[in-house]
């Protein structure tokens, strides 16, 4: 395992050279060894730079997950007796001034986004000053775009697939490492549902206090347990790296060790502060999108406390792998927590469907529109 310190010297030539394509048969022949039989076939043709993003929507299990999400949506309205007249009542009072400010404080958060991955990028030793890389690949505008189209690819496809394409779109504009890159993903992540469960856990007690309900709880507990799991992931990959290897396959080890490279090294005491402040923002951010959608729709008696909680709470339902940007999920999430707050169900499930508008289905369209006019996908 190589050391922190090691890590934080190594080359750029280093960085450049891993996980490129070899030419011809070789390519063929390596390609081959480094598939292993438990690595996902969407993991190995990113790496390998053969994915096709059209294939892995229109494939059975992309269309299942849709199939799954679209059965939740119809199980959440049947089972909760929702009128859907009332809700387009509803709709028709919409204050279209915050609605629109809620799409702007939105995708105001991808510049924040694109700028703390680039402070990870530049912690983990990827050379995002250089003047070449600036302009072809480690750019504000070009590192946002590159997270549209990885949000753009979470939400037609499932697994959270669009983290590694955003790897695969790195490696492909930069020639990079995909193993390193994918790394400072996976510590994006880290930092993520770290900064999330604080918050939500400060929203909660200023709430609830000690009053905390089966179902509140339940929200605690499923955070807390991503929280461990993390922290000891983090452990494991920082003391148990040899264990680690032995545990993978040979034809893993590459890989994995660049990857624990590339998650290890984007850790460093001096970015720390700024990150975890840079991911503060952007959750805010995201909460503050939600309370503009609220106050279009009349406020609904929802305190700005219990908004960041709502938002944050169901934020968590996103990191369930199995749909396509947690379509279903957090719909029937956030009107499941509004109704906790005696918020009317037609309201909630009203207030679920704007919000999703936008950090969904717009994303679907924008991110289409992105995907095929971009010339760095």
């Amino acid at each position: 395992m190589t050391s922190r310190s090691n890590q934080d010297s190594l080359p750029l030539a280093a960085i450049s050279t891993d996980d490129q394509e070899p030419a011809g048969a070789e390519w063929a022949t390596q390609s081959r060894a480094l598939a292993a039989p438990d690595e996902s076939r969407d993991t190995t043709d990113l790496r390998r730079g053969s994915f096709n993003l059209k294939e892995r929507l229109l494939n059975v299990r992309a269309l299942l997950s849709f199939a799954l999400a679209f059965a939740l949506l119809g199980i959440t309205i049947w089972k909760a007796e929702i009128d859907l007249s009332a809700i387009w009542q509803r709709l028709q009072t919409l204050n279209p001034l915050l609605y629109s400010l809620a799409f702007v404080v939105f995708y105001a958060t991808f510049p924040l986004r694109s700028l703390r991955w680039r402070t990870v990028l530049r912690s983990a030793g990827f050379p995002v000053d250089d003047p070449d890389a600036r302009q072809r690949w480690s750019s504000l505008p070009a590192l946002t775009e590159f997270l549209g189209l990885s949000w753009f690819a979470n939400c037609i496809v499932p697994a959270k697939l669009g983290d590694a394409y955003r790897g695969y779109l790195l490696k492909r504009n930069g020639q990079v490492s995909f193993s390193r890159t994918f790394g400072t993903i996976f510590a994006e992540r880290i930092i993520d549902m770290l900064v999330l469960f604080t918050l939500m856990v400060i929203s909660g007690a200023t709430i609830f206090g000690t009053r905390l309900t089966r179902d509140t709880r339940l929200i605690f507990i499923f955070g807390l347990l991503l929280v461990i799991l993390i922290v000891v992931g983090l452990i494991a990959m920082r003391y148990m790296g040899p264990q680690i290897r032995r545990i993978l396959p040979n034809r893993l080890h590459e890989f994995y060790g660049r990857f624990e490279e590339g998650t290890l090294a984007s850790f460093q005491l001096r970015t720390l502060p700024g990150l975890l402040a840079l991911t503060a923002l952007i959750w805010l951010g995201e909460a503050a999108r939600l309370y503009l959608v609220i106050e279009a729709m009349g406020g609904l008696g929802v305190t700005l406390p219990a908004v960041i909680f709502i938002a944050l709470a169901s934020s968590l339902l996103t990191t369930v792998p199995a749909l396509p940007g947690g379509l279903g999920l957090v719909e029937l999430g956030i009107t499941g927590v509004l109704v906790l707050f005696q918020i009317d169900t037609a309201d909630a499930f009203a207030t679920a469907t704007l919000d999703r508008l936008i950090n969904f289905w717009s994303i679907v369209i924008f991110g289409f529109i992105l995907y095929t006019l971009s010339k760095r996908k």
